[in-house]
Order: structure tokens, then C-alpha cells, then sequence
């Protein structure tokens, strides 16, 4: 257990001791905290048509603005975390730099405690920015809430959407280092979650088959946090519920994970 927790520490002493994790982490905070300022700016802005049915105009349509509110939490998390997959390429392409992976295995012979260790110290750092996103949703929904119904600040639904959240961030990182891990290249592994993000933000396979496109991780993830069930319809149509698009992002992870692990206790070291 103790040999376990050094490697872990190893791991996570490698991340933040890359030049590049820091500038890719500060990209990340800044992105998000503007998308947190653009989405309490354009909610305020929308409730300034608010009526006495709690609805307020947007897109040229009534919305009920308490949902429209759990929306933007879901949206404001959603839009800048679409980058986090070079944060784990970047973690995971590390390694195959001028032969690292054999030093690293030379360091722990087990791959398997290695990649576990890796995924453990990824998982930790990114839960770290994580919980920053979290601290900046809570800020921006207090300002986007606080003359109208502040309690709803606290319910559970504004939690569900920043815990969904943070899931996506950590899983499509963890997600991007599986890719890089398998391809053993650094642009691969983001050119693989960018096709992912392509196909999810141009609708280009839900707009023919909506089912396929359930079962893509970004769309998964846009299911699960961006939708609510009785908000009219805005922008391209979801392809699944909230729950089978946590569902499909959780196989992904493991799937992914677990591929990866497989490939490199089976290749040799370079």
C-alpha cells in the first residue's frame, strides 16, 4: 500500500512539474472563468423579461427561467471543459518523450501500478480544477441569483449539474490519456476526442441517426448536463436522457482505461 501511495505521488510530483500542464491549466481557468462571466451576464440579462409565471424570454420563446438557470449551470461547465482532453493528452504524450516510458518503467516495473498510478494523479489534478469550476459556479449563480431567488443557489438540482460536471471534466481527461496511451502520440490523442467534438458540435451524426450519436462520449456528456426535462426545445435536439448520457461516459472511461492498460503491458517500452 505504501509502495502504491509513492507511486501515486511520483505521478502526480511528474504533472505538476511539467511546464506545459501548468500553461494548459491556466488556459483551462481563464476559459472557464470567462465562460462563467458570459453565462451570468446573458442570465441576467434574460431575466430582465422575467413575468409573474417565471418565465422570461429567450431565443424569441417563453422559458422558464428557474430551469434555464440549472441549464446555465450544465452549459457554463460544459462549453470551456471541451478542452480539457489536451490536459490529458498532454499528461499521457509525456511519457513518450525521449524514451520516458522506459525510464518509468524502469522506476516501476509493474505497468499496471504505473498506468494505475497515472490515472489516480490525473484524476486528482484535474479534480483540483474541478472544484475551482465548482467555486466559480457557485460565485456566478449567487450574482445571476441573488435579487430574484437566491435559495435556489442551494437546491439539489444546482448540485447535481456542478457534480455532472466535474465527472465530465475528469472522465473526458481520463478519456483523452487512454487515447494518448494507446496511439502513443500526443496529436492523435487529441485529434481523436476533436473528432469526437466535431461530430457533437456540427450535429454531423445525430442530424442521421440519433441512436450512434448517443453512444459518442461528447454527446454523452451534452446529454447529460445540458438538457432539462421540461425546458422547450433550444439548439440541435438531445439524443438521450440525462441518466443514459452519464451511463454512456462511464463506459467510455472504463472501456477506454482499460484498453490502454491492456496495450501497454503487451508493447515493449520505446
Amino acid at each position: 500500500m505504501m509502495n502504491m501511495m509513492a507511486t501515486i505521488r511520483s505521478e502526480f510530483t511528474k504533472i505538476i512539474t511539467l511546464r506545459s500542464v501548468w500553461m494548459i491549466t491556466l488556459i483551462l481557468l481563464a476559459v472557464g472563468l470567462f465562460f462563467q462571466y458570459q453565462s451570468a451576464v446573458g442570465f441576467l440579462e434574460s431575466l430582465k423579461t422575467l413575468d409573474e409565471n417565471g418565465m422570461h424570454w429567450e431565443y424569441n420563446r417563453p422559458v422558464d427561467a428557474e430551469l434555464d438557470f440549472y441549464s446555465t449551470v450544465g452549459t457554463a461547465i460544459f462549453n470551456p471543459g471541451i478542452l480539457f482532453p489536451l490536459l490529458g493528452a498532454i499528461i499521457a504524450g509525456a511519457e513518450f518523450r525521449t524514451g520516458q516510458l522506459g525510464v518509468s518503467f524502469l522506476a516501476v516495473p509493474s505497468r499496471t501500478k504505473m498506468v494505475t498510478s497515472k490515472i489516480i494523479a490525473t484524476t486528482l489534478y484535474t479534480l483540483g480544477i474541478g472544484i475551482v469550476y465548482a467555486v466559480m459556479s457557485l460565485v456566478a449563480g449567487y450574482f445571476m441569483m441573488k435579487d430574484w431567488q437566491p435559495d435556489l443557489l442551494w437546491s439539489p438540482e444546482v448540485f447535481i449539474k456542478i457534480l455532472g460536471g466535474i465527472f465530465f471534466l475528469v472522465a473526458i481527461t481520463l478519456i483523452t490519456l487512454g487515447f494518448t496511451l494507446i496511439t502513443r502520440r500526443t496529436l492523435l490523442g487529441i485529434l481523436i476526442m476533436g473528432g469526437f467534438i466535431g461530430s457533437t458540435m456540427s450535429q454531423a451524426i445525430a442530424s442521421f441517426a440519433p441512436a450512434v450519436d448517443a453512444w459518442t462520449p461528447i454527446s454523452a456528456a451534452r446529454n447529460l448536463l445540458l438538457q432539462e426535462a421540461q425546458l422547450p426545445d433550444i439548439g440541435p435536439p438531445f439524443s438521450s436522457s440525462n441518466l443514459m448520457g452519464g451511463v454512456v461516459l462511464m463506459l467510455w472511461l472504463i472501456s477506454v482505461l482499460i484498453l490502454s492498460l491492456s496495450l501497454l503491458k503487451r508493447r515493449d517500452a520505446r
